[in-house]
């Protein structure tokens, strides 16, 4: 057998010598390794279906039918050995109306450890996902956004462990709550109290700013306390709900809001795996909309996977 040129898929094709036949070897090992990048290349990147097609001279509803013959189900994921133990951080993204995505992301090795598809996030969903953490490692450190069911399993499972709470998401719903233009003057200074949370980076910046809001507190503790009372049916109500509610915020996340001062290891937000895997995933799922919700776990699957089998740049030695 010589070698005769190509075919126009652009595959080798070869010729016998004696009978001058033409011929086109197949392995299928390669043809499904060839096949399983495409779709990675797809799912993954940028190119559409239809350059892809165009690019390969097939349609594209040959390429959909290939491509829809391989499914990956979302088994557990192997255990990772890790060379010290992990900060992880915990969070959650909406994949559909039925499926939700939570995710278990260490930053010391910058790779997720673990994630499930859960209906919703609450108790249930990451207690098992934080006791399957807990059979191979020992986190250093947690840190989350404070939702209460994600507080209550962690505390269950890793009662010992310290949990950073996220201080963007205290001040993303602090100002929320708080308004841009705050009419009273409360609201205005916890406002600026609010925004130096940013600037928090060390102890004394800390401890500053601890002195800072118990003045606050103390200052209008009384104002507060004021109620609203209906005329006609002398129904009672707090008159500053919305700086109430920033209030009980803030004292319930206090305890665990400047824990990483005293570790630099130790992320002060969830932004990690907000703008590292939440918002690529959502771009991913955009721009393949449409797809069934297996396709969709699917895609997540092979996204979160290649965020493990990356490899990180190496730092020069100084």
């Amino acid at each position: 057998m010589i070698r005769w040129g190509y075919t126009r898929a652009q595959s080798i094709r070869w010729r016998c010598v004696r009978c001058r036949r033409g011929q086109r070897w197949k392995r299928n090992d390669v043809s499904l390794r060839n096949r399983e990048r495409l779709q990675n290349r797809w799912m993954l990147g940028v190119d559409s279906l239809t350059s892809i097609a165009r690019r390969l001279r097939v349609h594209r509803t040959t390429l959909s039918r290939r491509f829809s013959a391989l499914r990956i189900s979302p088994l557990r994921i192997p255990p990772r050995l890790l060379d010290c133990p992990p900060v992880i951080v915990l969070d959650g993204t909406t994949i559909s109306k039925q499926t939700a995505l939570i995710v278990a992301y260490d930053t010391i090795s910058n790779q997720p450890l673990a994630w499930s598809f859960v209906s919703r996030e609450r108790f249930a969903s990451w207690h098992p996902l934080l006791i399957r953490i807990s059979s191979h490692y020992q986190p250093r450190a947690i840190v989350s956004d404070g939702q209460k069911g994600l507080l209550k399993a962690s505390k269950s499972v890793f009662p010992d462990t310290l949990h950073q709470r996220c201080i963007a998401h205290i001040i993303r719903l602090s100002l929320a709550w708080l308004t841009r233009n705050p009419q009273t003057f409360a609201g205005q200074e916890l406002r600026v109290l609010v925004r130096a949370l940013a600037r928090t980076k060390t102890f004394s910046d800390a401890h500053r700013w601890r002195d800072s809001f118990a003045i606050w507190n103390t200052q209008h503790e009384s104002f507060l306390k004021e109620k609203s009372v209906n005329p006609l049916t002398g129904r009672r109500w707090y008159t500053h709900r919305k700086l109430r509610a920033v209030r009980s915020l803030i004292l319930r996340a206090l305890p665990n809001m400047f824990l990483f001062v005293a570790d630099p290891r130790i992320p002060n937000t969830t932004n990690v795996v907000e703008g590292g895997i939440n918002a690529p995933l959502a771009e991913l799922l955009h721009r393949h909309r449409g797809i069934t919700e297996q396709q969709k776990k699917a895609l997540v699957t092979r996204f979160l996977y290649a965020r493990r089998r990356r490899k990180l740049p190496t730092r020069n030695a100084t």
